[in-house]
């Protein structure tokens, strides 16, 4: 079930708890963090109806570059969804710059990304392997020879 948990101008974010999946849309130049002081709240409830393991798609398509005040914002915003347990984000991207900035920011924070230019492939990187279990747990890890059993 998708839920919305903010539209405005700046940005759309969004919870699909069926497939334990948030959706944001990053939308045109954020002046300054007062233009989207809602924006980390609006995390806090996305994250609060993820479980452990979510997934991540982030739009950027229609993103303008955001001045360094922003960047902060956004740090903030990755190490906290990288707290809440995020296994894998698919940034769907369309200007240079942009790509340069999230890059930059995600390195700072080690955020487990990967960039695409179209939404239908991002979607179908972050379905790979939702229905399999990680191959990895408390119990270990599995050889190459149990996994293919």
């Amino acid at each position: 079930m998708a839920l919305s948990i903010s539209e405005n101008s700046k940005y759309v974010l969004k919870v699909d708890t069926d497939k334990n999946r948030i959706y944001l849309k990053i939308i045109g130049f954020w002046r300054n963090v007062e233009a989207v002081k809602d924006y980390l709240p609006d995390w806090e409830k996305a994250l609060n109806l993820s479980k452990q393991g979510f997934t991540l798609l982030t739009d950027a398509s229609e993103m303008k570059t955001h001045p360094t005040s922003v960047k902060e914002l956004h740090l903030q915003a990755q190490n906290m969804i990288i707290k809440a347990g995020v296994s894998k984000v698919a940034e769907v991207l369309k200007d240079d710059i942009a790509e340069m900035q999230l890059n930059a920011v995600a390195r700072e924070t080690q955020f487990p990304k990967k960039n695409f230019y179209s939404r239908e492939e991002a979607e179908l990187w972050l379905d790979e392997g939702i229905a399999s279990p990680p191959h990895s747990s408390a119990l270990g890890s599995l050889t190459r020879e149990e996994e293919n059993i």
